[in-house]
């Protein structure tokens, strides 16, 4: 199979690129850094290297930036699109670049895939379009409803976008949940979520331990315990693409969420205890009481995520269970081991 992938030398689009040659697939990916490009090259074997291509493009342009004769190349040969590449920002102040990348650049891309001919085309979105809901189906949801922030509403404009494509080509919306370490190794190429709240955390040690802090001094952490994180771990997100490219049903949509995610409070106990920084407490996120300059520091940069921090969604994943049966691959099932061994690759990135 013939593969065009956006995102390649990202976090999930990295894993994606060298499972998709394991199984001997080629893939054209679309790089605009040519040296992440060429750290994509290398972390792909030797063997394998001559079926991955490096396209030159822009999704920011007509046609992805691609040159005419590499879009020669690709027309009739391209057997599906993953387009995973996106902008991530929690920051409002950002809005006008999120919806250029995430929707702009889908537009792009959508249109590129209708040119070459291309008769799959997978939108790698997020499960966090639903806006202020508690539940999600696998169905597009609307885009005149308040979201958390821009990046969420950005992403559901791109999933209706990309499903007027319908008459053209087959078209899937895939959406991940929160996307942390391997569930084997704890190895994650990224600083976002859990892993800016650990640097956070470990940073603010450092400080209280270079100030002297009286041992029996304890800091509050904005956090509601109850709540829960829907983390799924990279490999599963990359089992549940991978498995589409032959056993997707056409136009549906595949949640890739975690069906039992660990609640704040589990994990913040985890964390804390191999951090060795028994000094810090959680306390409900809309916690209004008084904070010392210390306290305020360290919450202020993790602001962003209290929208998580303060509500349970859950997701329903009936089409990705019936993807995975059909593939004969387990669903995920993330014990206490497993988070311990995310955690651990995490604490130690």
């Amino acid at each position: 199979m013939n593969i065009l992938l956006t995102g390649a030398t990202g976090f999930v689009g990295k894993q994606l690129t060298i499972r998709f040659m394991q199984q001997g697939h080629t893939v054209y990916a679309l790089a605009r850094n040519e040296r992440k490009a060429d750290q994509l090259m290398q972390a792909v074997p030797l063997e394998a290297q001559h079926r991955l291509f490096i396209i030159e493009g822009d999704l920011m342009k007509e046609n992805a930036g691609i040159h005419e004769e590499d879009i020669d190349l690709l027309t009739g040969e391209i057997d599906t699109v993953y387009h995973s590449a996106a902008y991530l920002s929690f920051d409002n102040t950002e809005r006008e670049k999120t919806f250029h990348i995430n929707v702009t650049g889908t537009r792009n891309m959508l249109e590129l895939a209708k040119k070459i001919q291309a008769p799959h085309f997978n939108y790698v979105s997020t499960a966090y379009t639903l806006g202020m809901k508690p539940h999600a189906k696998e169905e597009l949801h609307r885009v005149d409803q308040p979201f958390v922030n821009a990046y969420e509403e950005s992403k559901c404009h791109g999933e209706h976008l990309a499903s007027q494509y319908k008459d053209v080509m087959n078209v899937n919306i895939f959406r991940p949940a929160i996307i942390i370490g391997d569930s084997t190794t704890g190895e994650a190429e990224t600083s976002f979520a859990l892993y800016g709240v650990i640097r956070g955390l470990s940073l603010f040690k450092k400080r209280m331990a270079r100030k002297q802090t009286s041992q029996n001094e304890t800091f509050k952490f904005l956090c509601t315990a109850h709540t829960s994180q829907n983390f799924v771990p990279v490999d599963y997100v990359v089992d549940v693409l991978v498995a589409a490219a032959t056993a997707k049903e056409a136009n549906k949509i595949y949640h890739i969420t975690n069906p039992h995610p660990p609640t704040n409070r589990a994990l913040f106990d985890m964390v804390k205890q191999k951090l060795a920084f028994p000094n810090i407490e959680m306390v409900p996120a809309d916690y209004n009481g008084a904070l010392t300059k210390e306290e305020l520091a360290f919450n202020e940069p993790m602001k962003v995520f209290k929208p998580y921090w303060s509500k349970n969604v859950t997701f329903d994943d009936t089409n990705t269970q019936a993807l995975l049966r059909k593939q004969n691959m387990p669903h995920l099932n993330m014990d206490e081991d497993m988070l311990h061994r995310i955690l651990n690759g995490a604490i130690k990135n």
